[in-house]
Order: structure tokens, then C-alpha cells, then sequence
């Protein structure tokens, strides 16, 4: 009998972090049932001569829960070996949702996860109510990748208390409703619950996340209804890389991950370690306590990002770039004209300035207008400021930076394009940051920020620039990383690795040639709306469950991936 699938002749690094090896990967029932020196006849045969073979890549953050309605494939993260996602990050889900909550939440997302109210509007069927409804309608899209579905704390929360869940604590009775949501949806596969306590996320009109307005207690009883399912994991977007006031709210924040941990024993991830260039010393301080909170057991994972992140926005949609600012908070939900209008007022141009310029405190925003580019100016006079900063622009033209900015943008009817790094600019830490063992090497966002941010490519850029480039961690190292580590933190017992009775979920690559391409704008969005896309280069294969999904950055026509109901690690 033929197998379904033999992958001959290529260097397989099996996710072990053992030395690469040459060998042959049978495939039968879209499981791995042979490695090494299998052979035999085969229904297909993928030659991987000169090639590497891992296990396929676990991004453990992303924000598929719109996306999967219109695209299947889930682009861009299939064309970067990716075969398993996490949906429902950040506390933002679109269930349970009534329906005369479905507004709100879209335009939650919107605010956060930079989808238009368009988008979402043309692109979300909306037929559940329920969180199992939820899942269903997933599985009808019968999309490409694996995708692990968490609950999402902002939709429970507003299931159970209307808009009162961007105000106020929630009331005894009403944190039952919510246990009992969790409940049902832990039932029906949910494999944990995700929480938003960032001050720099906020909703359509400036207003906190609901993780950010609940009590400990509150999430709490939610983290402790998840354990009494004895699976599943957490992710928690918390109050430590953006200080409000001091470190008070950091430290209790930090405290409460570490008491989540230890009450459930499950994995409590977070968002997560990054350099900033504002609070220079942050990441090596919660590398230390990740080592101190894992010395006690305690199960805690940082979710960690490659490379620097780049941010692309215009001031006409500013996404969340400067929502945190006080000052800025005033104008950025106003209408566009009235915008417009209070950007040219000096007195609201103080405190715009403060905010950007002055103020002290960490932000999203990190103040080096050395690093704010003009990535495409709108007039053609302008044309010649293209790839340069604010500050060189500024210092060419005996100008303040804040003015710069500002007024090159009126002139160009806020339409300029700007690019500035968020974070991780500091190759360095970065490089310590991934080699950390906790690290969950993600945070890719696929499915958010779509115009203004593209991180999907990490895998390639991981394998090309820090693998082959740098040297920063052998191939082994690396493949452990992308693959077998996220896949045994979030209980994915036979994923992650290349061995017989594990999925063949799998990624035939050639490390010489790997690297992601520069994200280019397409318009394929409901409405025809714009999004950032990256292609792959040097990615040959991507197979998902046992069926070829790409072929050298080609869809082969199939959708073989699975909503992975009951994922979890258990206890």
C-alpha cells in the first residue's frame, strides 16, 4: 500500500533541537509514519534535496476571528510555514455576542485591531449568538491552518453587562453569568481565555478595555472556571509595558499574572517582553522575573516578537499609535474635519506637543523623532523628504520636530505616510530576548493592524536573518523555537515535532534562500478596502494535517486545516 506522502532526501531538524539529519518522512492518515530511511511508493513525492524539513511553525498570537469570514487561507501567515494559529487574543472575540451588541464590539475591534467598521460590516456573517455558534461558523469556513480558538474577556463581559462593561466592576451576580459563558464555551472547545488590561488599548471612543475597569477578582473566577476544565492556557495583554502614573499598577499587574499561574497551574502568557527605547532597562527586569516566577514553578511564558516592529499610519487614520496620550486621546475621535481643525489650533497644539515631545512617562509612542520617517509624501515637492526622519527634517529646516510633523501633514491634507519603529529596534536585546527559554517567539497580529503593521513573516525572517544571517541560534535551535516549544507550552502533545503518530504538519524550506519580503499594500478587504500582504521567499512546501497546502509561495488549492476544539495543556 502506498503512502500518502513521502518527503525524500531532505535535512530533517525534528523540532528536538537534535542535529539535523538526512532522511525521508512518510505520510499516511495525515499522520508521520515513518522517519529516516522509510521508503516506499507513494500517491505523492516531494524531493527535499538540498532542502530543510521541520515541523510547521505554532503562532501563538494572532487575530484570525474576523479575517477566516473572507479569507480561508489566512494570508499572510500561510506562506510562511505557519500551520497553527491562536485566535481570540487581547480579550477581543466577536462571541457570545446579542445582536444589539454587534456594533459595539466591531467597533472595539475596529479601534484596536485596525480593521475598518467597512471591513467588518461586509465581511462578518454574524450567524452565532453563542460561543459554540462561534466555533461552528469557523469550521464552515474550512480554513487552511489550524486554529486554536480562546474566549475572549471583552465579549463575555459585554454579553453579560451591556456598555456598563467598559465602566464599572462587575457585580456578584453578574461574574456568575460570566463563569457560567465560560462554561459553555470551554464545552464547546475553547482552549482558554485572553484579557486585555492595556491602557493603550482603548474603544471607539477613547473609553478602557473591560479587562482594565474589572477587578482581580473578576478574572480570577474566570481564570479559575477555565481550571476546572483541567486544560487549557491564558493570555493576558497586561498593565506593564505602559505606565499610567508609576510602577504600582505594573507591579500589581505582574502580581496578578503570577497569582493566575499559581492558582490554575495553567500557562498564563503575555504580552509581553519588548525593548523600548523609553524604558531601556524593561525587558532584562521581567526576563528576571519570568526566571524567578519559573524557579517556583509557576507557568508563565512570555509572548516575544523577532524583529522591530514596524508601524505605517497617516494622521487621517491614526490607528492606536498615539491613543494612550492624554492630549491626544482629545482630538483622535473626533470626526476627520474637526480633526483637521483642532490640529491647527495652537493651544491644542501644546498639549499635542507635551504629549509627544515633552512628557516623560513611557508610551506607545517612544519620542525618537530620529526614527520617524516620511515613508511617502503625497505632494511631488515633498517627494525629496521620502525615507528621511522628522529630526533630520526638522534640523534641515531650523524647525521643532512636533512642528515638522504636524505641519507637513496639514499641508498634505493629513494624508502623508509615516513609518517609525514601536519596539525592538535594539538588535542586541533582541537577540537575548528570543534565546530566552520562556519565549514564545510570535506576535505576529495576523488578522489586525492590516494597514498599518505586517509581522506574519516572522518565521522567515527568524530562519533568515537571525538563523543564516546572524548566527544568533543554530537551525535547531531555531526550529525548537518556532515550532516544538510554542506547540508543548500550549499542550499540543502531537504537533511540533517530527516523529511517527505525530501530525504531519510540516515545512520544506531551503535555508539558504529563506527570508520574508517587504509587506506591499493590496486592496482585498471587504469593500476593497487596503491591507498590508508579505510574501516568502525560499519556502517550498507548507503541508497541513498531511495534505500540501502551498508550493514555492503557490496555494495548491486545498483546505485542510482543523479548529482545534479541547486544545490545551491539561493538569
Amino acid at each position: 500500500m502506498a503512502y500518502d506522502l513521502l518527503i525524500t532526501n531532505g535535512t530533517i531538524y525534528d523540532g528536538s533541537g537534535a542535529p539535523g539529519f538526512r532522511g525521508n518522512v512518510a505520510v499516511e492518515g495525515g499522520k508521520i509514519v515513518g522517519v529516516g530511511k522509510v521508503s516506499g511508493p507513494a500517491k505523492e513525492t516531494i524531493n527535499a534535496d538540498g532542502l530543510a524539513v521541520s515541523p510547521g511553525f505554532v503562532d501563538v498570537h494572532t487575530h484570525y476571528d474576523a479575517q477566516v469570514f473572507w479569507d480561508s487561507l489566512l494570508t499572510s501567515s500561510c506562506w510562511h510555514g505557519v500551520t497553527t494559529t491562536v485566535m481570540g487574543n487581547c480579550g477581543l472575540t466577536f462571541a457570545p455576542c446579542k445582536p444589539k451588541d454587534r456594533e459595539l464590539l466591531m467597533q472595539v475591534f475596529s479601534r484596536v485591531e485596525g480593521l475598518s467598521m467597512e471591513v467588518l460590516q461586509k465581511g462578518l456573517p454574524w450567524d452565532w449568538t453563542t460561543f459554540p455558534e462561534y466555533i461552528d461558523a469557523v469550521e464552515r469556513q474550512r480554513p487552511a491552518l489550524n486554529l486554536i480558538p480562546l474566549m475572549g474577556h471583552s465579549a463575555i463581559r459585554t454579553y453579560v453587562m451591556g456598555k456598563d462593561a467598559f465602566e464599572r466592576e462587575a457585580a456578584p451576580a453578574e461574574i456568575e453569568q460570566m463563569q457560567d459563558l465560560v462554561r459553555t464555551g470551554m464545552r464547546a472547545g475553547a482552549c482558554g481565555l485572553s484579557v486585555s488590561r492595556s491602557p493603550a488599548q482603548v474603544g471607539s471612543h477613547g473609553e478602557p478595555m473591560p479587562g482594565k475597569v474589572a477587578s482581580h477578582a473578576e478574572l480570577f473566577a474566570l481564570c479559575d472556571t477555565v481550571a476546572e476544565f483541567k486544560r487549557g492556557f491564558f493570555e493576558i495583554n497586561p498593565k506593564i509595558l505602559i505606565i499610567d502614573k508609576d510602577n504600582k499598577e505594573r507591579e500589581e499587574d505582574w502580581q496578578m499574572l503570577r497569582t493566575i499561574a499559581q492558582r490554575t497551574k495553567l500557562p498564563t502568557t503575555w504580552a509581553g517582553v519588548l525593548q523600548q527605547w523609553d524604558q531601556p532597562g524593561l525587558w532584562q527586569e521581567m526576563l528576571d522575573k519570568t526566571d524567578q516566577a519559573l524557579k517556583e514553578g509557576l507557568p508563565i511564558y512570555p509572548q516575544v516578537s523577532c524583529r522591530a516592529i514596524m508601524f505605517r499610519f497617516t494622521l487621517e487614520n491614526i490607528a492606536t499609535l498615539f491613543d494612550d496620550l492624554p492630549h491626544w486621546k482629545q482630538v483622535n475621535f473626533e470626526p476627520l474635519e474637526k480633526r483637521k481643525q483642532l490640529f491647527r489650533d495652537p493651544e491644542v497644539r501644546k498639549g499635542l506637543r507635551y504629549d509627544v515631545v515633552d512628557d516623560t512617562l513611557p508610551r506607545v509612542f517612544s519620542k525618537r523623532w530620529d526614527l520617524m520617517y516620511v515613508q511617502e509624501a503625497q505632494l511631488e515637492k515633498n517627494k525629496k523628504l521620502e525615507k528621511k526622519s522628522i529630526a533630520e527634517i526638522a534640523r534641515a529646516m531650523e524647525k521643532d520636530v512636533f512642528d515638522t510633523f504636524l505641519d507637513l501633514a496639514l499641508e498634505e491634507d493629513l494624508k502623508t505616510n509615516f513609518i517609525t519603529p514601536l519596539i525592538n529596534g535594539e538588535e542586541d536585546a533582541v537577540r537575548t530576548i528570543i534565546q530566552h527559554p520562556a519565549s514564545l517567539v510570535s506576535l505576529s497580529d495576523g488578522g489586525a493592524h492590516v494597514q498599518y503593521i505586517c509581522d506574519t513573516g516572522y518565521p522567515s525572517h527568524m530562519l533568515g536573518y537571525w538563523v543564516r544571517d546572524k548566527q544568533a541560534l543554530t537551525m535547531e535551535k531555531a526550529i525548537q523555537v518556532l515550532a516544538s516549544t510554542p506547540a508543548r507550552v500550549l499542550g499540543l502533545t502531537d504537533r511540533g515535532q517530527i516523529a511517527p503518530g505525530k501530525v504531519a504538519d510540516l515545512v520544506v524550506f531551503d535555508p539558504a534562500r529563506i527570508r520574508a519580503l517587504e509587506p506591499v499594500t493590496v486592496r482585498d478587504l471587504p469593500g476593497g478596502n487596503p491591507r498590508l500582504f508579505q510574501g516568502a521567499e525560499g519556502i517550498h512546501h507548507t503541508i497541513v494535517n498531511g495534505t500540501p497546502l502551498t508550493k514555492d509561495g503557490q496555494h495548491l488549492g486545498s483546505y485542510p486545516g482543523q479548529v482545534l476544539r479541547g486544545a490545551g495543556p491539561t493538569i
